[in-house]
């Protein structure tokens, strides 16, 4: 048996939408704040690359359906993780180092001389005159 079919005006929607809001505001749904790993990762001190290992652990959300969708985080739910993390002493977070990510560790104070780093034009090499 066909359901019958119910027509809405355009008032209508938009009281179901405004009380659709008021409900989720209430329940503090709609404030939600989604972030990317470098985000996540700045405000917590914590390298980018522990938030990709643990990004199941810090309810990450997978944004689109492809074989590396893009991620968000929640930072309420990561805080909460986190000072689970905290409370481990085995397992905290490594803290950020300050350098990015590729940089040799080590070479501070080490005997091994840098080659300058010239600009294209500057000092190069003789011209074929």
């Amino acid at each position: 048996m066909a359901s019958p079919r119910i027509k809405l005006n355009r008032e209508t929607v938009e009281a179901i939408a405004r009380r659709a809001v008021e409900l989720l505001e209430q329940r503090g749904l709609q404030q939600r704040e989604l972030v990317d790993a470098a985000e996540l990762a700045r405000r917590f001190g914590i390298e980018r690359s522990w938030v990709y290992t643990h990004a199941i652990e810090l309810g990450a959300v997978k944004l689109g359906s492809g074989p590396k969708p893009r991620l968000r985080f929640d930072p309420q739910i990561a805080a909460r993780v986190l000072r689970r993390v905290g409370e481990e002493p085995a397992a905290d977070p490594p803290a950020r180092s300050g350098k990015r990510a590729g940089q040799p560790s080590g070479s501070e104070g080490s005997d091994v001389r840098l080659l300058p780093i010239r600009s294209p034009g500057e000092n190069g090499p003789p011209s074929a005159a």
